[in-house]
């Protein structure tokens, strides 16, 4: 059994917080755990630089970018690795949707390390089981799909459980389609004489428990109809106790050596009139019987080739086989169907189709064969031609989408199909023969003849639907309705085609005022939820800064201080978002004062706060802000913790620029300094750990610049 302490975890947490808590967690779990912040670099480690990870804890939602399932996605296409989603989600669909991906395992955030640790057992658990039962599985599937036999499994009441490719052939049930209906609805026997219905093998087995064989005689009837000659058998199947818990019914195909015995036997009398060469063989290929059909296309007489090989006669060129495989597998298999060249006694070559059959003594033993052979040269010549004339017919549908109009050069219908029918209102053969423009709108009718020659002249042989810009339809009751179309053209035989291809868009015009009405009501929504979670949040801010304020111990005094400043940082937030009427985004003019002045007005000690912001507005989504809010949180904190202690006229100085795409953040303060020791890659205090994970989650670059005097610099891409 693998030890925990093996176990090597990708977590995939776009969260900075909660990424360094669940990753302490699992590490104190003794796993080890890799921590990436977004989709992208999660398929790079796993597949890309091939990182032998055991499990991944995915976040479902991953900012920017890829999300959690689309990840998971990718990577199960490229490798096979137990997934548990991480998620704060408990909506069902999203977790249905997860389900859809992997059954790993889905695991709401919060829910303790316990649920945690159990669920990532339980995943390596499912997928040490579920390797060792697939392979198990393609094991006897390989096994299954190898027989040529059809194989047809039940369970003790005689319902069907398994269908293997050659019984879905010769049943014409699929095993998908087959299996829970009874065998005898999906294996119809019947006998060929009386055409009355044979006992199912499968019943006979229930009832005597044995082994059973199928009488003589016995033809299935597949599910459209088609016939075929079987032999089988059934046997039952036992469990480890001796009692029958089902039935495996074993058949094969006979038909073609029940006709060749029967076309023997009727074509006695009738060999010498039949239009097909017929020519018969002992088992070394020497000829014993050539008929007069044969003679008429061969142009050998029957006296010239008895006695002879027929392999010498008749040279056969096969496409796919030589002569002496072509034998072999008659040997093996009992007969050949197929199409072959014969070159004639003049030289002259022939399109053949071939049937050649395997014959048997009285003994079941190969005694000979029978070699039928159909002149179809001019049948090919025949089916060369009707592909020709339907090739217009067959490129017109191939294009169609929804309704489909087809019309000549003069713009006139010369097809019209049952969309075209159901969208105009009129019949197909009412239309057919007019010009387009009675299903056009008089206003479109010029510019619509113009799409069409213009088109013409292009070569393009196809235009997407909505390239003909907006235009509208004209129904037989004279109703107009908006359409889109798209348009192509084929040449045959030299004559130019058009294919309008027709969308109504009614339904769609309706539906999207539907939509804008919900997003105005979404919206609505939204501010009010900001609403309420601004004053939840302020009542946790109040009950912090009164709980510092009662604190005689200055170090817990600080830690609600620090706690208060980071959540006044966010309730800021959430007020300006409320307040603002763009989506989710709030102007950093409007942000940074409020969250300064708010941030130092929670600590006792009077700082003046000096801000310059560059006068050009700009908006940041509330994510980034968020992340912004609690590094200058910090950044205050840590002054007004440390900077302060014996100066007179504390001043914190917040500068904010930008160069082209890149917004500077420069905050300083007229305290003692940062010591040389100190930066967020060295640092012990949870404070500058926090900046620099955050910096890193909005893919930012900080750090102390000492020239002049100590202030920390912040550069960001917006």
């Amino acid at each position: 059994m693998t030890l925990v302490a093996e176990k090597s975890i990708l977590l995939v947490e776009d969260e900075a917080i909660l990424a360094l808590y669940e990753k302490n967690q699992l590490e104190q779990g003794g796993y080890k755990v890799t921590h990436v912040s977004c989709g992208e670099n999660a398929i790079q480690l796993v597949i890309e630089e091939e990182n032998p990870f055991d499990l991944i804890l995915m976040d479902i939602d991953l900012g920017k970018g890829l999300d959690g399932t689309e990840t998971a996605t990718h990577i199960l296409n490229h490798k096979e690795i137990p997934i548990v989603f991480l998620s704060s989600h408990t909506e069902r669909e999203i977790v249905k949707k997860t389900e859809s991906i992997t059954s790993y395992g889905y695991v709401v955030k919060n829910s303790g390390f316990t649920v945690l640790d159990a669920s990532i057992k339980m995943a390596f658990k499912l997928f040490e089981a579920n390797e060792l039962t697939k392979s198990k599985k393609e094991h006897l599937e390989t096994v299954l799909h190898s027989i040529g036999d059809g194989v047809i499994a039940t369970d003790k009441d005689g319902k069907v459980i398994r269908i293997n490719p050659v019984a879905e052939k010769l049943t014409g049930w699929t095993h998908d389609d087959g299996v829970g209906l009874t065998i005898n609805e999906v294996f119809n026997i019947i006998n060929v004489k009386t055409r009355l219905k044979v006992e199912n093998p499968v019943d006979i087995v229930l009832k005597t428990n044995a082994v059973v064989a199928l009488a003589n005689h016995t033809v299935l009837i597949a599910k459209d109809g088609a016939e075929y000659q079987i032999s089988d058998s059934g046997s039952p199947i036992k469990d480890l106790n001796g009692e029958t818990k089902g039935v495996v019914l074993v058949f094969r195909d006979i038909t073609a050596e029940y006709n060749v015995q029967s076309q023997i036997a009727k074509q006695a009398n009738m060999l010498n009139n039949v239009l097909d060469a017929v020519i018969g063989t002992d088992f070394t290929q020497k000829i014993n019987y050539w008929n007069k059909a044969a003679e008429k296309i061969f142009f050998w007489k029957s006296e010239e080739v008895i006695g002879k090989n027929i392999l010498k006669v008749l040279k056969t060129n096969y496409s796919n086989f030589s002569e002496q495989e072509i034998i072999e597998k008659v040997n093996l298999e009992g007969s050949f169907i197929g199409e072959a060249i014969q070159e004639a006694k003049d030289g002259s070559l022939r399109n053949i189709e071939i049937n050649l059959v395997l014959l048997n003594d009285e003994f079941e033993l190969p005694s000979g064969y029978i070699f039928v052979a159909r002149d179809i040269s001019d049948r090919l010549k025949a089916l060369k031609q009707i592909k020709e004339s339907e090739a217009k017919l067959t490129q017109i549908i191939e294009s169609a989408m929804d309704a489909i109009i087809s019309i000549d050069k003069s713009k006139k219908i010369i097809l019209f199909n049952g969309a075209a029918e159901k969208m105009f209102g009129y019949e197909s053969n009412e239309i057919i023969g007019k010009p387009l423009d009675q299903l056009i709108p008089e206003s479109f009718r010029n510019q619509h003849d113009k799409h069409i020659d213009q088109f013409g002249k292009t070569g393009v042989s196809r235009r997407a639907m909505g390239a003909l810009g907006e235009i509208s339809g004209l129904r037989s009751n004279k109703e107009e309705f908006p359409i889109e179309a798209s348009i192509s053209q084929i040449s045959v035989n030299g004559e130019t085609l058009f294919t309008v291809i027709l969308r109504d868009v009614s339904v769609r015009t309706i539906s999207e005022s539907k939509i804008q009405k919900l997003l105005h009501e979404k919206e609505n929504i939204l501010k009010e939820i900001h609403h309420r979670v601004k004053n939840n949040m302020s009542s946790l801010f109040t009950l912090l800064t009164l709980q510092a304020k009662s604190q005689e111990n200055h170090s817990v005094q600080h830690i609600l201080y620090e706690a208060a400043g980071r959540i006044k940082s966010m309730i800021v937030l959430y007020d300006k978002l409320y307040h603002s009427e763009t989506d989710n985004s709030v102007s950093i003019q409007n942000y940074f004062p409020s969250i300064c002045s708010e941030i130092v007005s929670i600590f006792p000690k009077n700082v003046d706060v000096n801000l310059n912001i560059l006068e050009e507005p700009i908006e940041l989504n509330a994510k980034l802000l968020s992340s912004l809010g609690i590094i200058l949180n910090e950044l205050i904190t840590n002054s007004m913790k440390h900077a302060f202690i014996e100066i007179q006229n504390p001043e914190i100085r917040l500068n904010i620029s930008k160069h082209k795409n890149i917004l500077s953040l420069e905050y300083s303060d007229n305290g003692i300094g940062i010591p040389e020791t100190i930066s967020f890659q060295n640092t012990p205090g949870f404070g500058l750990q926090l900046i620099g994970m955050l910096t890193e989650q909005i893919e930012g670059k900080i750090r102390i610049d000492r020239t002049n005097y100590p202030k920390v610099i912040l550069d960001l891409k917006v």
